[in-house]
């Protein structure tokens, strides 16, 4: 299933939502007037509102290449991740559009506000109207990205039949871990919430060997699920394998050894 991030790649989808945020703050304080806007004259609205927007758009901007670099390190974005642009887009604003305010657009004025009050009262209240565009354009235009599941839900499941109908076993592929010959039955080995349980079933261990391939064969009477091996052991002239499940012993015949050592990169002897 895939599910939408936050992190944008593209450098141009990332440009085009600085610019919906450059216009979308020059419409507001030009045509809206807040805060003290609506006492300048139409002309000087138009480029304080201008230049803020701009102010707007570059901080955003710069930020761009800071995002690449943490999603690089850390190969994910999160909520953590997203609150951390937002406080260091609102830091930045603030310290360039006061730095405007103060030298470009009343750069002549001596009674100007204080940072404090101009951050406070004037970027902080900016800031709240433009996030739910900036959050919006994010998400909209995130990366899409694989959500995180369960592997073990997304693991097949296997069914072992007898020849009896009721004679039936749904496990997952992990769960199985070996299968013995019993005459003319077998008898299936698995793990049942971490416990190693058995069954008995009417069937022939040639006819599993071919409906389960990725089963090995270490005898003519075993058959193992290779994630489960452990080590060798050798007892007088017998080779044995061990299974990790309440360390199982599984013998080895001399027919199938050479081709269990080269499956488990195992010296032979």
């Amino acid at each position: 299933m895939q599910i939408q991030n936050f992190y944008i790649q593209s450098i141009p989808k990332q440009l085009l939502i600085g610019f919906f945020i450059g216009l979308w703050l020059f419409l507001f304080l030009y045509f809206v007037e807040p805060f003290d806007m609506y006492q300048l004259r139409p002309n000087e609205r138009a480029f304080a509102s201008f230049g803020y927007s701009v102010v707007g758009v570059l901080t955003y901007t710069l930020l761009i290449p800071v995002q690449h670099l943490l999603y690089a390190i850390r190969k994910s974005w999160s909520w953590l991740h997203e609150i951390g642009l937002i406080i260091s887009l609102l830091v930045l604003s603030g310290i360039t559009s006061y730095l405007f305010f103060k030298f470009i657009l009343l750069p002549n004025e001596p009674n100007t506000y204080e940072f404090g009050f101009f951050f406070s009262q004037r970027v902080i209240p900016t800031m709240f109207l433009i996030l739910p565009v900036m959050i919006f354009l994010r998400w909209m235009m995130g990366d899409k990205t694989v959500a995180e599941t369960n592997t073990e839900s997304k693991e097949a499941t296997i069914v072992i039949k007898g020849e009896n109908k009721a004679e039936v076993l749904h496990i997952k592929e992990s769960e199985l871990v070996y299968i013995e010959s019993a005459n003319n039955y077998v008898k299936v080995c698995y793990l049942l919430a971490g416990e190693l349980k058995n069954e008995l079933f009417r069937n022939k261990i040639s006819v599993l060997q071919k409906e389960f391939p990725f089963l090995l064969k270490t005898h003519r009477s075993f058959l193992i699920n290779p994630i489960h091996f452990l080590e060798w052991k050798r007892e007088s002239s017998q080779t044995i394998l061990i299974l990790k499940p309440g360390i199982t012993e599984v013998p080895v015949s001399k027919t199938y050894k050479k081709a269990l050592v080269e499956k488990f990169i195992n010296p032979a002897e």
